[in-house]
């Protein structure tokens, strides 16, 4: 492996981010915080379906050297709480209302995937907490007639119980399938997946975040063109969720946007399949104020 690569590794997993809690939306929300330089801007970051906010521990340290980091765990996902069903209106009300408690002034938001959906909503309905929005490789709800959905999360799907914690992490897959994570990265990711439940080991994902709810009043596709704030896209050339002329549309949905900006050669799961690009893109759209 390339040794550039294993250092940087290693630097980001000897800075953990320091694991919180707070009350939002009437559940308990996890987040991990890197606390920055005194005085930072604040960047929230939103993690992809079933994530959580380990998926982050790879780009949240780098970006930590000049800004505060918080990467939230949503909802039924991670080690936050449950809920007894997870409308999608929900994720604007739970990032908001943390937003509000941790954060003294608009910050800067970041989602990826699931919460790049999340984090238009959030800004639509909030634009006075959110001062940059940041969307990498997310799926718009665009009307597409006859698509078939593509899952972007992990296929471990349903409270499947493993006696073996080395067993349960090896069943952890992507979806949709990605080459060339670092083996060191997925198993990261993996372990922080799994939670013990009694003598077995279980997927932290509530299950109750599967089922499809009520169509929201207002989706992030209805959102994008109200919002008010400056947005950039980022997307993966290689991407099997989001192809160019999807990404070309997001980008020209947004009234204050730039982009597709488009990372050669990476897939979907831009923080974990490409964490050192997707730092230095995130680190150069932050850095030029607007």
């Amino acid at each position: 492996m390339n040794a550039v690569i294993e250092d940087y590794i290693a630097w980001c997993l000897d800075r953990p981010g320091v694991s919180r809690n707070v009350e939002s939306a009437d559940a308990r929300i996890h987040y991990l915080e890197w606390p920055g330089p005194p005085q930072a801007p604040t960047v929230i970051l939103l993690h992809g379906f079933i994530g959580h906010a380990h998926w982050w521990d790879f780009v949240a340290p780098a970006l930590a050297e000049d800004y505060r980091v918080i990467a939230l765990d949503l909802s039924g996902m991670g080690d936050s709480g449950h809920r007894a069903a997870y409308p999608l209106e929900v994720r604007a009300q739970e990032v908001s209302g943390a937003i509000r408690q941790l954060c003294s002034g608009p910050i800067i938001l970041v989602g990826h995937s699931f919460g790049g959906r999340c984090a238009i909503l959030t800004a639509q309905a909030h634009a006075e907490l959110v001062r940059q929005l940041i969307v990498i490789d997310s799926r718009v709800s665009f009307p597409e007639p006859g698509r078939q959905r593509v899952f972007a999360g992990n296929t471990a799907i349903g409270k499947k119980r493993y006696t073996d914690f080395a067993h349960a992490k090896s069943r952890f897959r992507l979806m949709p399938d990605e080459p060339g994570v670092h083996p060191t990265i997925l198993d990261h990711i993996s372990g922080h997946s799994l939670k013990q439940d009694g003598d077995a080991w279980v997927w932290k994902f509530d299950g109750a975040v599967l089922e499809r709810g009520p169509k929201p009043e207002i989706s992030d596709a209805r959102a994008l063109p109200l919002l008010t704030m400056p947005m950039d896209y980022v997307c993966g050339e290689a991407s099997l969720v989001v192809n160019r002329e999807h990404a070309l549309q997001v980008a020209a949905t947004a009234p204050k946007s730039r982009g597709p900006i488009v990372i050669p050669h990476a897939h979907h799961h831009l923080p974990i399949g490409q964490p050192v690009a997707l730092t230095s893109v995130l680190r150069a759209l932050l850095a030029v104020r607007r």
